[in-house]
């Protein structure tokens, strides 16, 4: 059983923002090594939700059946921080992952992280990658395929496709527009047409 502040290498009087600090520093230090990254990642996370309490200090972690245990996930740590909402710190692990460890799955993971941002664009093209790295797995593709539904159905209509723009300024009835404009001009003085 260790003391969570002293996995993180700080003192247990430590500020939020030093606890963050060193997390980032340890996990850029220590990611290629998973059972030093787990023992981090647990630390941290005992740390932050205790965090104000009198004995979060003195709270020992046992190590035994950490959150991460089971998983099978090479970025098992990144999924579960994902799925209790801290993107922030899973994005900040992501990105520390050296490039030559970056494969479809990081690619997945960062695409859901620009998703949850809003940054479907890029979302999109995390997604493609992780699809086309390995077609086969069917989590890839699903995330992909369900991007570019939104995109194609309404992240971002075209104008002249939106309900508000039905029968606005379209080819169709670009003539009809210019003589009620004109009209319109005429009547108050003006001239936007002068042959009609």
């Amino acid at each position: 059983m260790k003391n969570p502040y002293e996995v993180l290498g700080i003192p247990s009087s430590s500020s939020i923002d030093d606890v963050k600090r060193a997390y980032r520093d340890m996990a850029r230090r220590y990611s290629s090594d998973p059972a030093r990254m787990d023992s981090i990642n647990n630390a941290y996370d005992m740390i932050i939700n205790n965090f104000g309490n009198e004995n979060a200090g003195s709270t020992y972690y046992s190590g035994n059946g950490g959150p991460y245990e089971n998983q099978t996930s090479e970025f098992g740590d990144i999924r579960a921080k994902l799925k209790s909402g801290r993107t922030e710190d899973a994005e900040m692990l992501l990105d520390g992952v050296p490039m030559q460890r970056r494969n479809a799955e990081w690619y997945y993971l960062k695409g859901t992280i620009l998703h949850r941002k809003g940054w479907l664009d890029s979302a999109a093209e995390y997604f493609e990658k992780a699809y086309y790295m390995e077609q086969d797995n069917a989590e890839y593709r699903a995330a992909y395929n369900e991007l570019n539904r939104e995109k194609n159905g309404g992240y971002r209509n075209r104008r002249e496709d939106s309900e508000d723009n039905k029968g606005c300024f379209t080819p169709c009835n670009c003539c009809s527009s210019l003589i009620c404009a004109d009209c319109c001009c005429e009547a108050m003085g003006g001239d936007l047409i002068r042959c009609c």
